[in-house]
Formats: structure tokens, C-alpha cells, sequence
């Protein structure tokens, strides 16, 4: 005679399944959690270097501003002459720069003198921003004393050396680059 009977364990497979549903839930919620945080280092990234070439793009407005309304040389005269345009250099956040007049260009409308020139700060050796600048001049009488001018900065977050190894071509912008932003900033005063 058996005294003891044997019971059927209906009860076996709850904790594996429990385990596999917890197990389950935790790994959903810190993928989750990983992408959130993954998404907010990009934006924080791209936040960082929009700033970069915003600043740039300032900088490089800022010196356009101060030689021309300041004037270089002695006399100080503006290098962005509407009355005699030519190419010039002049010192600027630590470089030397050199503009161009865009004599075959004609400008854009209601411009008559483009000039054109590239800035980088050399001071900031952390930061590879570099910036265009188009200065625009039109006369708004006929004797040049009353003169419109427009600025428009373009400042790029990273700037590299010409790959082709041209020694003029220094500072431009990185276009391979997936991480590049451009910033724009212009302006318009009467001189």
C-alpha cells in the first residue's frame, strides 16, 4: 500500500514565465531610455555647433563693420571703397585678410560694389570655424556721399585646409562633413 500519492504540479512553469515578462519589460523600458538619451547628445551636439558657426558668422561681421565705418591705414580709408574699388588687405582677429572686389560680378540687385573676403580666427585654436563675408555697396547719390552698404556673413562650424594642398585655399568649409551647419547674418547701414 502507497502512502503517499503523487500530485500533478500544475504550478512548473509560472516563475520561468514571470521571469521572461519582468526580464522583458526592464529591457523595453532601457532601450527606450537609450534612445531618449541618445537623441538628446545630438541635439546638444548640434546645438553646440550651430552656436560655433554662429559665432563665426559674427565675428567675421564684427571686423567687416570695424574697417569699414573705422577705416585701415593712414589715412584710414575704408577697403571696401565704392569710389575706387580694389582688392586690399588689412589686419583682423590676429590674421591678415585679404578682400577681393568682384569686378566681373556686377554685385546683386540695387548693388553695384561687391567685395568678398574669408575669416578665421587663428587666436581660437580650439575652434575650426571659418566665415565668408559679402560686402555690398551701392551709391545712393551721384557725388558717393550717401552709400548703402550690405553685409552678409556666412559662418561654417568646421573649416579644413584646401584637401587639393592649394596654399591660398585655407579655411574652408569641411563640406564632407556630415556634421556642417551653416549660419547666416546680415546687415544694411547707410555711411
Amino acid at each position: 500500500m502507497k502512502y503517499f500519492t503523487q500530485q500533478k504540479n500544475t504550478e512548473g512553469g509560472f516563475v520561468i514565465l514571470f521571469s521572461v515578462l519582468i526580464s522583458s519589460l526592464i529591457l523595453l523600458i532601457s532601450s527606450g531610455m537609450f534612445r531618449v538619451i541618445q537623441k538628446e547628445a545630438v541635439l546638444s551636439s548640434y546645438a553646440r555647433e550651430s552656436q560655433r558657426a554662429f559665432y563665426a558668422a559674427d565675428s567675421a561681421l564684427e571686423c567687416g563693420l570695424y574697417v569699414d565705418l573705422v577705416g585701415v591705414g593712414t589715412p584710414p580709408t575704408s577697403p571696401f571703397s565704392a569710389s575706387a574699388p580694389v582688392d586690399a588687405s588689412f589686419a583682423c582677429g590676429g590674421d591678415t585678410i585679404s578682400s577681393r572686389y568682384l569686378s566681373g560680378s556686377g554685385g546683386t540687385e540695387n548693388y553695384d560694389y561687391p567685395f568678398v573676403f574669408r575669416y578665421y580666427n587663428s587666436n581660437n585654436n580650439d575652434d575650426n570655424s571659418c566665415a565668408y563675408i559679402l560686402v555690398e555697396k551701392n551709391q545712393k547719390t551721384t557725388d558717393l556721399t550717401v552709400i548703402e552698404t550690405r553685409m552678409t556673413s556666412v559662418g561654417f562650424n568646421t573649416c579644413i585646409a584646401d584637401p587639393n594642398g592649394d596654399p591660398d585655399m585655407i579655411n574652408i568649409p569641411d563640406f564632407d562633413d556630415p556634421t556642417v551647419l551653416e549660419r547666416r547674418i546680415s546687415i544694411i547701414y547707410n555711411k
